[in-house]
Order: C-alpha cells, then sequence, then structure tokens
C-alpha cells in the first residue's frame, strides 16, 4: 500500500508540474512572438517594397508617360526577371525630374495611409569616383554600399568623343560594342583604386566608367553624368527620429547594373 501511495504521489506532482511547465512555456512562446512583431518581422515594409519593385504599376508603361500612374509599381511592362526595374519609372522619382513624383503621392499610391511616412532610395550597388589626373589619365576608386574600399575589381573606361552619352550609347559600352571610343581596364589594388591610362589617345570630351566584380556591375561617368544613367535616387518625407520604424532592403537591375533599393517606414 505504501509503495502504492508513493506511485500515486509521485505520478499527481510531476502533472503538476508538467501542468506549470506547459502554461510558463506556452507564455514564453506567446511573449516571444508578440516581441517579433513589436520588432518589425512581420513588416509593412517588405509588404510595400515588393509590391513596388515586383509590379509595373497601372498604367504598366506609365514611366514614358506625363501623367502619374494610377497604381505605382516599378518594374519593367513585360518583365519576367524579379526585381528588374524601368529605367523611366526609377527616374520619376528624382527631384531632378520634370515629371517628378514626391514622396507623399509614392505614399498614396502604395495604398498607405496618411499615419504612414516613407524614405525610399536606390543606388549602385558599387560607388564609384573618378579624379582627373591628367587629360589622358584617371585615379578610379570603388567602394561598396558599406563604405568599404572593394580590391580586384575589373575597371572598364571608355573614353570618348560623345558629347551627350544616352541609354544607347551606355548599353553599347557594357556590351562592349561601343564605336570611336577608347577602351582601357584595370583591376583595383587594397585601397579599392587603380590607374586607366589613355596615354596617346588625345583629350576627349567623356569618360565612361564601369566597376564590374562576380556579376555585380555599377557605372559612372566624367565630367558630367548622363540623365540616362540612375545613379541615385531619394524619395523622402523627412527623418524617422522618435518613431516606430521598419526597414526593408532588396537588390536591383537597372539597364544591366545593380543597385541597392532601401524602404523605411515609420508612423507615430
Amino acid at each position: 500500500m505504501d509503495t502504492a501511495f508513493e506511485y500515486i504521489s509521485a505520478g499527481i506532482i510531476l502533472s503538476m508540474i508538467f501542468g506549470v511547465t506547459s502554461v510558463i512555456t506556452t507564455n514564453m512562446v506567446s511573449d516571444r512572438m508578440y516581441q517579433i512583431e513589436q520588432t518589425g518581422s512581420f513588416k509593412v515594409a517588405d509588404k510595400m517594397i515588393d509590391a513596388l519593385l515586383l509590379c509595373p504599376g497601372s498604367p504598366s508603361n506609365w514611366g514614358g508617360s506625363l501623367d502619374n500612374p494610377t497604381s505605382m509599381g516599378l518594374s519593367l511592362e513585360n518583365g519576367v526577371v524579379p526585381y528588374q526595374l524601368d529605367r523611366t519609372k526609377v527616374k520619376r522619382l528624382s527631384n531632378s525630374s520634370s515629371d517628378y513624383i514626391p514622396a507623399h503621392e509614392l505614399r498614396d499610391l502604395l495604398g498607405l495611409s496618411p499615419n504612414y511616412f516613407l524614405n525610399f532610395e536606390i543606388y549602385p550597388m558599387y560607388s564609384i569616383t573618378i579624379e582627373n589626373v591628367t587629360s589622358e589619365k584617371f585615379t578610379v576608386t570603388v567602394i561598396n554600399q558599406w563604405g568599404v574600399p572593394v580590391s580586384a575589381v575589373n575597371v572598364t573606361g571608355a573614353y570618348t568623343d560623345i558629347e551627350n552619352v544616352n541609354a544607347t550609347e551606355i548599353t553599347s559600352f557594357l556590351n562592349d560594342d561601343l564605336d570611336d571610343a577608347v577602351i582601357v581596364s584595370a583591376l583595383t589594388n587594397a585601397s579599392g583604386q587603380c590607374t586607366l591610362d589613355f596615354t596617346g589617345s588625345g583629350e576627349k570630351v567623356n569618360l565612361i566608367v564601369l566597376a564590374d566584380q562576380l556579376s555585380i556591375k555599377s557605372a559612372t561617368m566624367w565630367p558630367e553624368l548622363s540623365d540616362d544613367l540612375i545613379v541615385e535616387i531619394e524619395s523622402t518625407m523627412g527623418e524617422s527620429a522618435d518613431y516606430n520604424v521598419e526597414i526593408a532592403s532588396r537588390s536591383v537591375e537597372i539597364d544591366g547594373m545593380n543597385y541597392y533599393c532601401k524602404m523605411t517606414l515609420w508612423w507615430s
């Protein structure tokens, strides 16, 4: 009898322990899920950035129109590869565009309520700076999106007399098919620098530079940028300090070059 009573007592105690442990564990899981939600693991920003980057908007060719779209999207009209963007649509988010779509209109076209504020940025994977050493020699520096110099980048320069470089010439350059240009290549060193030496070519009008490493491509120009080359876009509604904030980012492609997109959403 004593042994049976001990077994029964032990069983009751173990059941109580398991019951209390189960309640504690359930509460811990619930608390953890709440913390994840509050820290933004279920993000509106993720949904909004994908809606912006994966859809062409309506009408699907709105980038070439003088009118604003009825719904916002930056992808190519008939694109089949995710995160390939339409340059004409992206350009309209720049305040230098004559058909500029400001940030508050971008928010409205994405279907966000006025309680939300946003900042949307697009910039090249590689930041390229060009220093004119002489009329025929240039120092090129390549850094990544974290501000770190990148070594072993293949830097190619096209030194040309073409005055108004447009998308056609830029595409020809990317395809190694740009006429009337002197082409020089070099690899960046540990400091992310290299020299493009065009000695003997004479002084020309424009220099187009491509930085290419592991299929990541970024380009810039000297002395001035072409209107058809996307270098940096920022559409902003101000600062996000002292607000609830969500951030989402994606890698995208525009005209064969690679960019980093970041969307910041905040609300009071």
